[in-house]
């Protein structure tokens, strides 16, 4: 089927396997998002990296959120490109081809990138400067996650001293990240959240007092909006994963509608109680577990590169061979960019199909 053939079919018609986007449910998503932080200190900055949708990004903006987060220099080039009037790239941009590419971006709108090594700083000042221009940066800093950034404290404002001599740079404040902190012990994550929050929310006070104005400090994602999102002295918080939300995020305590599905065709049934599909691992990611079929008695066991294996419970109504069944993927971040395009629907009907945008970024 051709993507105008498909406007208007309802979406078990769609062949498989395919990536549904349910943007009745994803628009409820964004509105609650952005109606808990349209009354606080801290603004909404929400992430590409999950949805790779220019539209949701523009629905996110006119719901309320002050710009987009990204993670990919591709990523940013669609977003700014496509309207979108600052994006922050939540990452470190080191390679000479992509620093010349950034300082074209930034023609575009307010880009802003995070460094935490001063030699790259250098090498991205050099280049604004050839190009005339000056690239608005935030320093990372490592709060806890042990991935990128800079020792908080001391190590950071001196950091931030000798980025501050560069000539066309502008220093914008600071970046940290906990939103990767999922664990089943509420009081232990709220715990273990507040601590990194206090190692940024400091290093940003002691910035300021070696004499640096530090206009955002960013951090955050949906695992951890409700407590950073609070946080005195967070000014902009980056969650992704609650638009289109997944089995992990629910498992963790993430109580946002699904709105991300993999649409898949049973292809046989070799026995009473086991069904096949054609969606595996090519289709749908692994790396948080297992996805769960949608639809009660069915429980999908095993995947592999081409097929789903699910077990079919005694009383389950019946799954005969060509029936449709929706997969809710266990991590969306990496089962989206499996697929080249969304199907997107409303009240179970396809309403238009959108390229994913990118689906590798560089």
């Amino acid at each position: 089927m051709t993507d105008d053939s498909l406007v208007g079919k309802h979406k078990t018609e769609v062949e498989t396997p395919a990536l549904l986007l349910d943007m009745d449910a994803a628009e409820r998503n964004i509105t609650r998002m952005a109606a808990f932080f349209r009354d606080r200190d801290c603004k909404l900055r929400p992430h590409y990296k999950t949805h790779k949708l220019p539209l949701i990004a523009h629905k996110q903006m006119a719901a309320g959120a002050i710009g987009i987060t990204c993670a990919k220099l591709g990523e940013a080039e669609v977003l700014l490109r496509s309207g979108i009037p600052s994006v922050l790239i939540a990452n470190e941009i080191v390679e000479d081809s992509k620093i010349a590419r950034l300082v074209e971006f930034a023609r575009l709108g307010e880009l802003i990138v995070c460094v935490d090594d001063y030699e790259n700083a250098r090498r991205i000042s050099e280049a604004a400067g050839t190009a005339g221009g000056k690239i608005n940066i935030l320093v990372e800093v490592n709060v806890g996650l042990d991935r990128c950034g800079v020792a908080p404290g001391v190590p950071t404002v001196g950091f931030v001293k000798q980025v501050s001599t560069l000539e066309h740079l502008s220093f914008r404040g600071l970046m940290g990240y906990e939103g990767g902190m999922f664990l089943s012990d509420d009081r232990e994550k709220e715990k273990r959240c507040r601590e990194c929050n206090a190692r940024l929310v400091e290093t940003a006070d002691m910035v300021r007092e070696a004499g640096f104005p530090v206009e955002i400090v960013s951090a955050g994602g949906s695992n951890t909006y409700h407590l950073t999102g609070t946080y005195p002295g967070i000014t902009e918080i980056q969650p992704g994963s609650y638009v289109t939300m997944d089995g992990h995020n629910r498992a963790f305590g993430l109580d946002f509608e699904q709105a991300v599905t993999v649409l898949a065709t049973v292809i046989s049934r070799p026995e009473r109680d086991r069904i096949i599909t054609d969606a595996g691992k090519k289709a749908i990611s692994v790396d948080e577990g297992l996805p769960e079929v949608a639809r009660p008695g069915l429980s999908l066991y095993r995947l592999d590169e081409e097929h789903s294996r699910v077990t079919v419970e005694d009383g389950a109504p019946e799954v005969p061979v060509g029936s449709k069944l929706e997969i809710i993927p266990s991590h969306g971040c990496t089962t989206i960019p499996l697929h080249d395009r969304y199907n997107i629907t409303r009240g179970g009907y396809v309403e238009s199909v959108a390229a994913i945008q990118p689906r590798q970024a560089l």
